[in-house]
């Protein structure tokens, strides 16, 4: 296994009586595709909030290539980040998002390939309210792409697309991949990531259950699927 990219150190995360995340500790290879595995409630998005800087913790550090994930500045925050639920400025038309992402981060001779890839062209003069749910979230995952990063981060991507773009999707996460980057992928859906993930964190009510390669996971137990595993975890 690579070295570890991001760390999580006893991260404690509260909102009002509810406690999201219960010192949760876990490791991100650099350069493999993780992920994040989790019932809804589980914690998951929590955890990816704070990897982004839009929450923060009560206690405990996260730490990005040994230095505090908060110190890091804003021009150059090496994270790009597909929520959960697609986030777009709804005066821009699908043209318009992927022009100004572009410009801003000077990877204008990337857009065309999305938007063939994405298959965005009959879209590209609609606005986001007018997109079906899939077409909004290759929208964003186009828009996530067009960043400069390092690490990629999806909170439940899968949402919304087709077998056919599910199948686009992940083939552009392993020529990103390939490109050096890491990702880390938020899901409850197991089916969906077992055949492109390297590595696998799984957590449950805020405390973290298991961490490693399929492998190693498998090895440990008696089950013979992720998903096995899992439930017997989870369970537990």
């Amino acid at each position: 296994m690579s070295s570890f990219i991001l760390s999580f150190d006893n991260v404690t995360k509260k909102f009002e009586s509810v406690t999201a995340l219960k010192s949760l500790s876990f490791k991100v290879p650099e350069n493999k595709i993780t992920g994040l595995i989790g019932s809804n409630g589980a914690g998951k998005t929590t955890t990816l909030r704070l990897i982004v800087r839009y929450l923060t913790p009560d206690s405990g550090t996260i730490l990005y290539r040994n230095k505090d994930i908060y110190s890091l500045p804003d021009s150059s925050f090496p994270i790009s980040y597909i929520p959960d639920t697609p986030i777009y400025f709804e005066e821009l038309t699908v043209k318009e998002h992927l022009s100004f992402i572009s410009a801003m981060y000077q990877t204008e001779s990337n857009v065309q390939n999305l938007i063939d890839v994405l298959k965005l062209e009959r879209h590209l003069d609609k606005v986001p309210s007018v997109l079906s749910r899939g077409t909004k979230q290759k929208l964003i995952i186009a828009c996530a792409l067009l960043r400069n990063f390092d690490f990629l981060i999806a909170d439940e991507p899968f949402s919304g697309l087709d077998p056919k773009q599910i199948k686009t999707f992940k083939d552009l996460l392993l020529e990103e991949k390939k490109k050096g980057k890491t990702i880390l992928l938020s899901t409850h859906l197991l089916d969906m990531i077992e055949n492109i993930c390297d590595y696998y964190i799984m957590i449950d009510d805020g405390e973290l259950l298991a961490q490693g390669t399929l492998t190693e996971l498998i090895n440990n137990s008696k089950c013979s699927t992720l998903e096995e595993l899992y439930l017997y975890l989870a369970d537990c």
